[in-house]
């Protein structure tokens, strides 16, 4: 099938599905600062693995308490660039090759562990949420497109949060879908893949999308148009 078709498909049909979605709540988590998030992205010839990829602070919207929120310590200290909440996944197996670009299906796992709280940077305030922050959760889909030693990665999931985290913010624990976006960089070639740092991440949760059929849609087109973009690139 053209891919270029395929990911119009997939866009048009997840146009028509969040028309009639219910209003959702956003969390999206930030480095921050410009801070480098670190971690890795490993490529071991059938899946990918994320190590450690770290975040500063979570921006909330469609909540009742939307707002900045910072990953502090356990004792709902702040300090940025230390205090991090910590992403790691893994991707399900490899299912296709087109050019640069590598696609991955579904059976992965993804977490997220740390602390968040209201206190702003270099103060302390109660925390709201404590590790692990995303209890458990599905890879869907994955796609990493590499130009040279860099390059970019996107996917999506399923989640459940943490009831603390769920209970402040009002949304329930059951989150529909997650993406996370990666910039990678420094990627050196393994005896079985490749292996990259992360310079950059950005990890969001949607919830309040009823239909699981059309979540999967959803995020198929938007890993494809990425991929899409990056190519023309």
């Amino acid at each position: 099938m053209n891919i270029t078709k395929a990911v119009l498909g997939a866009i048009a049909g997840s146009a028509l599905f969040a028309g009639s979605a219910s209003a959702a709540a956003i969390l999206n988590w930030d480095q921050g600062g410009g801070r480098s998030p670190g971690g890795s992205v490993v490529f071991d010839g059938t899946k990918i693995v994320g190590s450690n990829i770290g975040f500063d602070l979570m921006n909330a919207s469609g909540t009742g308490v939307d707002g900045t929120y910072h990953c502090s310590n356990a004792g709902g200290t702040v300090t940025l660039g230390t205090t991090r909440c910590l992403l790691s996944f893994t991707s399900g197996p490899l299912t296709a090759i087109a050019g640069t670009t590598y696609i991955f299906g579904s059976g992965g796992t993804i977490s997220m562990t740390g602390y968040l709280t209201t206190a702003t940077p270099g103060n302390t305030a109660p925390v709201i949420a404590g590790s692990p922050l995303v209890l458990s959760g599905t890879v869907m889909n994955y796609a990493i497109t590499l130009i040279g030693g860099s390059g970019t990665a996107s996917g999506m999931g399923i989640d459940v949060k943490d009831p603390s985290l769920s209970n402040f913010f009002g949304t329930g624990v059951n989150f529909d879908f997650t993406m996370s976006q990666l910039a990678i960089n420094g990627c050196t070639p393994s005896a079985a893949g490749f292996s990259c740092g992360v310079s950059n991440a950005d990890f969001q949760n949607m919830s309040g999308v009823p239909e699981p059929g059309s979540l999967a849609l959803l995020g198929l087109g938007l890993v494809g148009l990425g991929v899409s973009r990056r190519r023309k690139a």
